[in-house]
């Protein structure tokens, strides 16, 4: 059976109380693939813990401030694009292959929790992709679909 997702995008306040929001609109926007828990929960994480690095360290937890989600279904896979007009990402967070080797004998529980959130993000989804363009920051993450569900 094919499924063709609408992309769909929401404004969320720059709150950590918007992660439920966010967790609740991923499930919403994959619901018709009929995903199962496991296959969805890594990418709520990561996506989860992008916003909490929006919230907490792009705009320093001022409520005032917001962030955009887009949810997009391309083929075989999902993609989630996140943007504000927070404070840039350092580029030394931004590079999964150095970080991996860096941190290769790093667990998460050997992580300090300021260190976990690229970790959890890189080790979540199989592509992370940033951009700022101007004053707005563009983190998208990519998860492919499970093979029976490629090309729907």
């Amino acid at each position: 059976m094919r499924h063709v997702l609408q992309e769909k995008q929401l404004m969320l306040p720059a709150t950590l109380n918007s992660l439920t929001t966010l967790s609740h609109a991923l499930r919403q926007f994959l619901a018709p693939l009929q995903l199962s828990e496991g296959w969805i929960y890594p990418l709520d994480l990561a996506l989860c813990e992008a916003a909490s690095n929006i919230i907490l360290h792009g705009y320093g937890e001022n409520a005032s401030q917001t962030y955009r989600v887009q949810f997009h279904h391309e083929g075989g896979d999902i993609r989630v694009t996140l943007c504000d007009t927070g404070t840039a990402v350092p580029s030394d967070k931004l590079d999964a292959s150095a970080y991996r080797e860096q941190h290769e004998d790093l667990t998460l529980e050997t992580l300090s929790e300021g260190g976990r959130g690229w970790a959890l993000i890189f080790e979540s989804v199989d592509r992370v992709d940033y951009q700022r363009d101007g004053k707005e920051n563009r983190l998208t993450l990519w998860r492919a679909l499970p093979p029976e569900l490629k090309g729907n």
